[in-house]
């Protein structure tokens, strides 16, 4: 009679989930996970990771990832295709410090300005999403976009659904932050690009 032995501990073995990790402070995240859409769930891949600093002292502020739906090519300028790309994506941010409301939405209001001549067709959206950001910022908090298209931008604060933006131009121009010509730091859109 044969022995099952070996097969039922290769059953009994975990699945080990894969995961990108920020080197400085070692945070991981999945390299791909599952978004649930209007047209059913999809597969996101990691595209990169980084971590933002600040000053002089190089202050950690904030943790964050790229995910795009998975197979999506990103040619020979990743970051702007992940930009423009009209498919699911998502950005994360975990916040590493507390800092002001003010702060907050200036860092996402002034480099977005800095990306645009005219900011005519999305300033009502740059209104309301500014609008979702109500207190501090706190150590702790996790920030997530996701973009679906013929949905819109959907902001979610700690679990907490914000509310979905739908013009897709308004995504495309909180991208920019990350992803712009203009970006709040092009280290951070080298590495999530997976440049580095």
């Amino acid at each position: 009679m044969k022995s099952f032995a070996p097969l039922v501990l290769l059953l009994a073995l975990p699945v080990v989930a894969l995961a990108i990790t920020e080197p400085k402070t070692e945070t991981e995240y999945p390299d791909t996970l599952v978004l649930a859409t209007a047209a059913g769930d999809v597969t996101l891949e990691a595209t990169g990771v980084a971590l933002r600093e600040k000053t002089f002292m190089k202050v950690d502020v904030y943790t964050i990832v790229s995910y795009v739906v998975a197979g999506t090519d990103l040619g020979d300028e990743p970051h702007e295709m992940l930009r423009t790309v009209d498919v699911p994506k998502r950005i994360q941010m975990d916040l590493r410090r507390g800092f002001s409301r003010e702060k907050l939405v200036n860092s996402f209001s002034e480099v977005i300005a800095k990306n645009y001549d005219d900011m005519s067709p999305i300033q009502a959206d740059m209104d309301l999403f500014l609008a979702y950001f109500d207190r501090d910022a706190q150590e702790n908090d996790v920030l997530v976009f996701d973009y679906e298209p013929g949905v819109g931008l959907t902001t979610t604060l700690n679990g907490e659904t914000k509310g979905t933006i739908e013009n897709a131009a308004f995504a495309e121009a909180l991208w920019t932050v990350w992803f712009g010509k203009k970006p709040a730091n092009k280290g951070l859109r080298k590495a999530l690009s997976g440049a580095e």
